[in-house]
């Protein structure tokens, strides 16, 4: 799970939760990857740019999408 910004605020720590009920329901590890800069576009395009596989998820807010639209 790629999250955007920097590791400490409140999307870093629900995302860590939602990792942790994410593993415990998949039976497996989930990692979160702080990818940070450019306003949450190096994460989100990092995302975007993965393998269409399904391994890869991005928890994000609607601002960095606007932003990188505008």
């Amino acid at each position: 799970m790629v999250v955007p910004f920097p590791p400490g605020p409140a999307l870093d720590l629900v995302a860590r939760l939602l990792a942790g009920k994410l593993a415990e329901t998949l039976g497996q590890s989930v990692v979160v990857e702080n990818r940070t800069g450019a306003n949450g576009t190096l994460g989100s395009n990092a995302v975007a740019r993965a393998a269409p596989d399904g391994s890869m998820l991005l928890m994000t807010t609607a601002s960095t999408h606007v932003t990188a639209c505008t």
